[in-house]
């Protein structure tokens, strides 16, 4: 069930919860997650000129527009609950509107007739879900799972696109921003075909512990499974030999990275290459 807050304030309130079977989707349908470089992160979150307007909008997009385009926006947006499992839209259905993650993170999945899936990529607070509207498309080819529970800022898809007619600002940053994402998808195609499962796990790991902010998150192993394509017992095997060189705790499905520099040295350079990208959407938004 979505909690939605609207620029007022106002908090709508919730319904009982429902059991995983009763669980109903977004408006727009799916959700997951996914993301990169602590660094960059951490920059994206800082704006330099232009002060911040509240709603509290702590999406870098969002709080990196001009202060007269973000008062147009305030009253379309909403404020919503993404819960881990949540799917924010099906492949190939109608987008309904579009998702600026705060400490949500999404990630993208296809799957294949066979039910095989692959994570082609990860959105958390630097970016949008949606992002096939902004480039003329009305569905996606992929679908959207949320990954970590959290906030996120919802805008219809109606009225997002009238924005994109309407402020030229926003079109600036989306275009950055897509730049990236496509930079790193087709890193991701090649990580997924040319590194092993040790790499992968360990940059994927990498990557939710700078969306977690360094600390403990919840993922199940049949999760990464799916996320990285592979089959269930490569990564419980990848796993083994990560906690037994004491780069990582895992416990029931709850994982915390001790060892981040021995754990990079495991990863393939694919998260180092994912962290220069984040690093030059930095200097696209002319973010310090």
């Amino acid at each position: 069930m979505l909690q939605v807050q609207t620029s007022a304030g106002f908090t709508a309130p919730r319904k009982p919860a429902r059991n995983a079977s009763q669980r109903r989707e977004h408006p727009d349908v799916v959700g997951t997650r996914w993301h990169t470089g602590r660094k960059a992160i951490a920059k994206l979150s800082k704006r330099r000129g232009a002060p911040r307007i509240d709603l509290g909008a702590e999406n870098v997009i969002l709080s990196s527009l001009p202060r007269d385009d973000y008062k147009r926006l305030l009253p379309k947006l909403e404020r919503v609950k993404l819960t881990r499992g949540d799917l924010v839209y099906r492949a190939h259905r109608k987008i309904e509107a579009v998702y600026f993650p705060e400490d949500a993170v999404v990630t993208m999945v296809d799957a294949l007739n066979d039910q095989r899936t692959v994570e082609v990529g990860t959105i958390g607070r630097e970016g949008m879900v949606g992002i096939n509207i902004f480039l003329a498309g009305a569905a996606s080819p992929d679908q959207a799972i949320v990954q970590l529970s959290g906030t996120a800022i919802r805008l219809s898809a109606q009225d997002f696109r009238h924005e994109l007619t309407a402020g030229a600002a926003l079109q600036r940053l989306l275009l950055a921003y897509a730049r990236a994402l496509l930079a790193v998808i087709s890193q991701s195609v090649a990580c997924s075909q040319h590194h092993t499962i040790q790499q992968r796990l360990a940059r994927w790991l990498l990557t939710f512990r700078d969306y977690s902010g360094g600390g403990e998150f919840m993922m199940l192993q049949s999760s990464m499974a799916a996320m990285l394509g592979a089959r269930r017992e490569g990564i419980t095997e990848a796993a083994h030999k990560l906690q037994t060189a004491s780069l990582i705790s895992y416990c029931r499905g709850r994982i915390r990275v001790l060892d981040g520099p021995g754990l990079g040295r495991r990863s393939c350079e694919c998260y180092r290459f994912i962290a220069r990208q984040y690093a030059a959407l930095n200097l696209a938004l002319k973010l310090p």
